[in-house]
């Protein structure tokens, strides 16, 4: 597997989609309040000062392969969805008319967040890859990235919120030197909070 990694910051706007659809496939929250909140959520995402991820881009075909992303403060990313009202509302509508248990999680979730985050620290919010380019340890690297460029950032811990189902990313991230150190519930989910020092 021949790629580059590169800062999500140069992604082009006009490839926001492909990583929205690589996110579609991915069985958390966001997904499944759907596309129009994945693409929103990455837009914000980009030009937000203090998140900062990669993406992998296959080197012959240029195809984005996968991403992460990271932030000293995950909520801000949710609660700039809001700041476009019309939208926000429009969209959010369809979600608690549609999907309520959906709607419901997402306040929960809202409301689980809070009070995670510590002083100099980051939160892996995604690493995610392509179903087709997946057990090549890609997402570990996606990770790694993160890990250094937080480290040259100057925060001193990572932090990262994984589905006890989800093996293959429990295994990446903790091969990537992250502990669990607590499990807990959040409506439907149920997840692994993990953190390793940078």
């Amino acid at each position: 597997m021949n790629y580059t990694l590169n800062p999500l910051k140069d992604l082009d706007p006009a490839l926001l989609p492909r990583l929205a659809e690589i996110q579609m496939g991915d069985a958390g929250l966001l997904s499944k309040l759907g596309y129009p909140f994945v693409l929103r959520y990455f837009e914000i995402a980009i030009k937000d000062e203090r998140a900062f991820g990669f993406y992998a881009q296959e080197k012959e075909t240029n195809e984005i392969m996968g991403f992460s992303l990271a932030s000293p403060e995950p909520s801000a990313l949710t609660t700039k969805l809001t700041d476009n009202k019309k939208w926000f509302l429009t969209n959010i509508l369809k979600v608690l008319f549609t999907r309520p248990l959906v709607f419901l999680q997402m306040v929960i979730s809202s409301i689980t967040i809070q009070g995670q985050m510590e002083n100099e620290a980051i939160e892996c919010i995604y690493f995610t890859v392509d179903p087709k380019f997946r057990g090549q340890q890609l997402g570990r690297t996606l990770q790694t990235a993160l890990m250094d460029e937080g480290r040259k950032r100057g925060y001193k811990k990572i932090f990262a919120s994984i589905e006890t189902w989800n093996t293959a990313s429990l295994a990446a991230t903790q091969a990537n030197g992250f502990t669990i150190i607590k499990s807990f519930r959040e409506g439907v989910y149920r997840r692994h909070r993990l953190e390793s020092k940078l």
